[in-house]
């Protein structure tokens, strides 16, 4: 027999809904909407609603479940739809009652049909199911259309029930803050951005900066021309409760309900929800110190049903949106799909609906539910970059860390494999790891042979590229706006260093002159391949990933797995994506020009220089 029809087969055999099944591990956390998964698996909380369900009106779902609502009434409907669960028998009395009732309204009904008396009121569901000359195949029809059309009026309940107005500030923002954007603009400033929509943070005490068309401030994430925010989901490292809540506070959205995963312990967020009921926080604890909940992500969703998506790389506190260099990117809106689209539909040619989901999903956390489903009810077919995630764990697959960027680039980098060794890999980062006594223990082995990997070219075959990482001296943070403070962002330590003091051959100052970043130290990590005249790139990654073992993952020599740490999270911009071109230009004024902050050809340390150490502060 076909695999396959077996399968089919024990899907629609109603005899195996008798046997007893499994419990779901995931419990009141699951956000499966397979009916393969349901047929499986027990869900206690789902069949315990069910079980006081009249089959009229809504479902009564626990107000513990309250954010998981949207999600556990498709659950439901797609069970009694496909006949997935029988009530328990202490409710049947009730049943028999309801179904004792039914049976007669529809005797009833049957019989007006016939003496050709039935009242005009009758609706058209009952109609069908009298009518002899009707299938069993269009009942069934019918009844998945009625499902599908109480889905979304419950939906809309639910928005209606959820709705918290916009809350205008008292205060004046430009009181507390030095740089105060215009309002109102930012909907035309992100459409001007395509097709890369990158930007970088205003810098505070470089004025250049505040009317650049690719600057931003937090303030303008916010803005109301983006449309009116319904809710927000903030996954991040170091969260400053008062700051975020001002600059929600400012935007109007003080009342609006706001969701926070956050790395860095802080007795503030551990006590924000009982201060702040519509502000959920969540602690990502980590399996070992050596890892970081690094990630910087925001889900922002709107009352219109459409969501937009920011990954970043600044912290969400004062310092890094003011004379820190830092780099995002800013997705273009994401309608609402129809109603009676599949989950599946509306993907990218990137598929990043799906890596999000995916990434998202490996938290195992209910609090992240409502913005899973949001983002599967939303259209992300426009969407032009990779998502590029990292999450801890012993990965086999090649869709996280360095893996996922060689996989990538292997089938889309366009480097011309006679000049693979003359494009240099540029790699820029706020901290370095520890790599080792040598260079190709894992900098100038497994990261630089995945970072450098082209379309259609076996890497043994050519000589390895060069290596350039570019991160501040310690002339460069004396320099800095914030002089040796601005290196505080900066976390690279002497004892790490005095190990591996062979990396000064690969490293390079920050200078950002064209850009008029160059006093603002670098948060920002991105990677990008330059052509030998240093007129076009291969690609441009942009991430919350520095330069480590920890973000990007060690390959295990014995079993190929990739072993990685940290979370992070990142978008992989590749020219026949976002241009349709085969690299980036980046000289002239062409609107195709892709904008990286630092100087290109970067600039080598001189003898006498050494990088940035955190102990310089101390």
């Amino acid at each position: 027999m076909n695999p396959s029809n077996k399968r089919m087969n024990a899907i629609n055999d109603p005899q195996s809904l008798k046997r007893v099944k499994k419990e779901c591990t995931y419990g009141e956390k699951c956000y499966r909407l397979n009916p393969a998964h349901f047929r499986e698996f027990s869900h206690p909380h789902l069949e315990e609603i069910l079980d006081s369900y009249s089959g009229n009106g809504d479902f009564d779902i626990p107000q513990k479940l309250a954010l998981q609502k949207s999600l556990i009434i498709d659950q439901l409907n797609i069970i009694i739809e496909k006949h997935l669960y029988v009530v328990r028998e202490n409710n049947g009395n009730n049943r028999e009652s309801e179904q004792s009732s039914s049976t007669k309204k529809e005797e009833t009904s049957n019989s007006q049909i016939k003496n050709g008396t039935q009242n005009e009121g009758q609706t058209e569901k009952k109609s069908i199911v009298s009518d002899p000359q009707i299938s069993k195949e269009e009942v069934n029809r019918t009844n998945v259309d009625c499902i599908r059309e109480k889905s979304a009026i419950q939906q809309n309940k639910v928005r209606d029930s959820d709705y918290r107005p916009i809350v205008p500030p008292t205060r004046r923002y430009e009181d507390y803050f030095k740089v105060f954007p215009p309002k109102g603009k930012m909907a035309a400033k992100h459409d001007a951005s395509a097709p890369y929509h990158i930007f970088y943070t205003t810098i505070t005490d470089a004025k250049e900066t505040h009317s650049q068309a690719y600057s931003i401030t937090f303030q303008e994430i916010l803005d109301s021309s983006l449309g009116e925010l319904k809710c927000s989901l903030q996954i991040n490292f170091m969260v400053d409760p008062s700051w975020l809540l001002a600059q929600y506070y400012f935007a109007g959205y003080s009342a609006k309900k706001l969701t926070i995963l956050y790395g860095e312990d802080s007795p503030d967020m551990k006590t924000l929800s009982k201060k702040k009921p519509h502000v959920e926080t969540h602690l990502v604890a980590m399996a070992t110190p050596f890892g970081k909940h690094h990630t910087k992500m925001m889900v922002l969703c709107y009352e219109d049903g459409s969501t937009r998506v920011v990954i970043s790389t600044a912290n969400l506190y004062i310092d890094d949106w003011e004379n820190r260099t830092q780099g995002l990117w800013f997705s273009p809106r994401c309608p609402q799909l129809p109603p009676d689209a599949m989950p599946h539909e509306g993907e990218s040619p990137t598929m990043f609906k799906r890596s999000l989901i995916r990434y998202l999903a490996h938290y195992h956390l209910p609090q992240l539910t409502f913005y899973m489903d949001r983002i599967k009810r939303c259209d992300f077919s426009h969407i032009n970059v990779f998502l590029v995630a990292s999450a801890p764990g012993s990965h086999f697959d090649m869709d996280w860390g360095l893996t996922r960027v060689g996989s990538l680039l292997r089938q889309h980098c366009r480097v011309p494999p006679a000049e693979n060794s003359s494009w240099p890999l540029l790699a820029q980062a706020s901290s370095l790891g520890s790599y080792g006594k040598e260079p190709g223990l894992w900098l100038t082995g497994d990261f630089l042979h995945h970072f450098t990997k082209i379309k259609d070219h076996p890497q043994t075959l050519s000589p390895r590229a060069e290596l350039k990482l570019i991160y501040p001296s310690l002339e460069n943070v004396r320099q800095s706006h914030d002089g040796l403070l601005g290196g505080g962002c900066l976390p690279y330590a002497a004892d790490a260093h005095s190990k591996q003091t062979w990396l000064n051959q690969f490293l390079y100052q920050w200078r950002a002159a064209s850009s008029h970043r160059n006093k603002a130290m670098p948060h920002i990590k991105s990677y990008t391949r330059v052509s030998p005249d240093n007129k076009m790139a291969a690609y441009y990654l942009l991430t919350s990933g520095n330069v480590s073992k920890a973000a990007w993952g060690t390959i295990n020599k014995g079993n190929r797995a990739l072993r990685v740490m940290s979370y992070e999270a990142g978008v992989l911009l590749l020219p026949k994506f976002v241009i349709n071109e085969d690299f980036f230009p980046l000289t002239g004024d062409a609107k195709k020009k892709l904008i990286i902050p630092y100087d290109i050809p970067p600039t080598k340390y001189t003898s006498d220089m050494s990088p940035w150490v955190s102990d310089y502060l101390y």
